[in-house]
């Protein structure tokens, strides 16, 4: 049996418990505020059994209901409250209504409440801690349920010291019972319906997120962030920008950040992250070209030269362009490797290539920063920077197409 079924079927004896000493106290004294009290009582033990329902119902998977039936207990809660409600009207009814007659057998009561608030305030406060631990709202419900009962008892308890001095205080403690559960109601009613209604995820635990997000320095900024609860649970969807260009490392990079957001915040049951490359307002392509300065080389560590082009990211317009001679082209070990790293240091973004560099240094060293790699089989350099320029042309043209659809 799970914690929190334990903890629902303890609430259920300890309720009952509590409704065997009230009642027994009410008619013992023909106290109208113990009497409100032990009305109130049996409400507890059905709201308790309630509560065990709808955390075993919780648990349940369902094939129609993929985001899972979390939000039972929200719904016990709700119920929850409303049995609270209704159980204040009934004590209003009786104050009402009821002659004002002074208690009888005060020692006796005043002895049975003292020992219902000191079993209320104990368990209150484990249901409340264990509630907490595990995230129940249907238990963190029934434990200020409990707490206001201990309220009660005590405001009962001063009734009946006072009419141990022969000052009438029934009704009035009754009256004031009444507060203290509709205050409890009108608790567990806002935040049952903050859940039900896909409210988000408290401030301190967004802050916690953001911060473990941004905590990584491959991520360039968090575009959207949302988060709810479903019972215990929180759901988590997060639109990041990151510094790759890789769908595939972008991919495992969402992966890391998913695993230490559930292992650094309890209860997380799914994180959604729809991830996007950081956009460049410009690119800078290399080219490896033959002696000739006009032809692709075959080759690119041994290419004798590297065309450089600069070109804005949305027109294709030619920013700049030079053409370098390879440092390292004499060089007999880990040429390819550091012609890459040449490379990048003169801001190479994009390379294209005859070469497929598949498991080799150069795409490592290239992958790592972010570069892509590009194979063409295209003969002229000239051609290939007229595709390149074409591509982004159609691209921004098909951006202004959706601008002028959405306006």
């Amino acid at each position: 049996m799970a914690v929190t079924e334990r903890i629902a079927c303890l609430s259920i004896a300890t309720n009952l418990l509590l409704v065997a000493i009230k009642a027994g106290l009410a008619v013992l004294s023909g106290s109208l505020a113990i009497k409100a009290d032990a009305i109130h009582s049996p409400t507890d033990v059905a709201s308790s059994v309630i509560i065990l329902l709808g955390i075993k119902i919780a648990q349940r998977p369902a094939r129609g209901f993929p985001y899972g039936l979390y939000k039972v207990e929200n719904l016990v809660a709700l119920g929850t409250s409303g049995l609270i409600f209704y159980v204040g009207y009934e004590i209003c009814a009786e104050v009402l209504a009821g002659p004002r007659m002074l208690p009888t057998q005060i020692p006796w009561a005043a002895l049975g409440i003292g020992s219902t608030i000191v079993i209320t305030w104990w368990f209150s406060r484990y249901e409340l801690k264990k509630g907490r631990e595990t995230g129940s709202p249907s238990l963190v419900a029934d434990a200020r349920h409990v707490w206001s009962d201990m309220l009660s008892s005590l405001v009962i308890l001063v009734s009946l010291l006072g009419a141990a001095t022969g000052v009438y205080l029934d009704h009035y403690a009754a009256l004031v019972v009444v507060v203290f559960i509709g205050r409890t109601a009108i608790g567990i009613f806002l935040d049952a319906v903050r859940v039900l209604l896909d409210a988000s995820l408290d401030n301190t635990s967004l802050t916690r997120i953001r911060t473990l997000v941004l905590a990584d320095p491959r991520v360039v900024e968090i575009n959207e962030l949302r988060a709810r609860n479903a019972g215990r649970y929180k759901f988590v969807e997060l639109d990041i920008t990151l510094r790759v260009s890789d769908l595939e490392r972008g991919h495992r990079i969402s992966e890391e950040l998913e695993n230490r957001l559930k292992r650094e915040i309890a209860q997380v049951d799914r994180i959604l992250i729809h991830y996007q490359p950081r956009q460049k307002a410009q690119l800078t392509y290399a080219i490896p070209i033959a002696a000739d300065r006009k032809t692709v080389s075959e080759h690119f560590g041994a290419a004798p030269f590297f065309r450089l082009v600069t070109l804005q990211t949305v027109s294709g317009m030619v920013i700049s362009e030079r053409i370098l001679e390879n440092p390292y082209l004499e060089e007999e070990k880990s040429k390819g490797i550091k012609v890459a790293e040449w490379l990048l240091e003169n801001g190479l973004d994009v390379l294209i290539s005859h070469q497929d560099q598949a498991g080799k240094g150069p795409q490592f060293v290239l992958g790592n920063s972010g570069a892509e790699i590009l194979i063409t089989k295209e003969r002229e350099a000239d051609n290939v920077l007229s595709m390149v320029q074409a591509k982004a042309k159609k691209y921004a043209g098909r951006n202004a197409e959706q601008m002028e659809s959405t306006s």
